[in-house]
């Protein structure tokens, strides 16, 4: 990757309709090199896909959730009675319809979910899901229901 495959990722990245054309005129260079170098950063892995952006406001979902979520030390390190670990529990979480994200930490908590709900009994919901998943031993819920903001061009990891 060099300089020019940088500026095209930024401007993707800022924009993921623009077209290849837009993008050539802005760097000064040709269309085809655009198409050439966008190619090669998706075969090597570098650009994954483009998505939609979503509204949850508009869509019915009026708060956010984070889930902090402790698993149980049988869960985390496993044994030979129950070799199960937290890898089991984040793959319970991301196939949740309304958690957004679903990650293992270091810290205080094995464990964080980033949701949407539509209401505080929804929320309630969500949250006893959760707790029903094998090995999950506690969960600490914050939400917000104020303007919140997301930056898609580094939200997806």
């Amino acid at each position: 990757m060099d300089e020019i495959d940088l500026q095209i990722i930024e401007k993707l990245a800022t924009d993921a309709r623009i077209s290849f054309r837009k993008i050539a005129e802005e760097l000064k260079i040709s269309p085809d090199t655009v198409i050439n170098r966008y190619q090669k950063l998706q075969e090597t892995g570098v650009i994954r896909g483009s998505t939609v952006v979503i509204n949850p406001k508009k869509v019915g979902y009026h708060c956010m959730t984070a889930f902090l979520i402790d698993a149980s030390s049988l869960h985390i390190l496993g044994n030979e009675a129950n070799p199960v670990d937290s890898s089991l529990i984040l793959g319970k979480l991301i196939s949740m319809p309304n958690i957004i994200l679903a990650t293992k930490t270091v810290g205080d908590h094995d464990l964080l979910a980033i949701g949407v709900a539509r209401d505080f009994q929804h929320l309630m919901l969500m949250t006893h899901k959760i707790a029903r998943i094998p090995g999950v031993k506690d969960i600490q819920v914050s939400f917000w229901v104020e303007k919140s903001s997301l930056c898609p061009k580094y939200f997806i990891v």
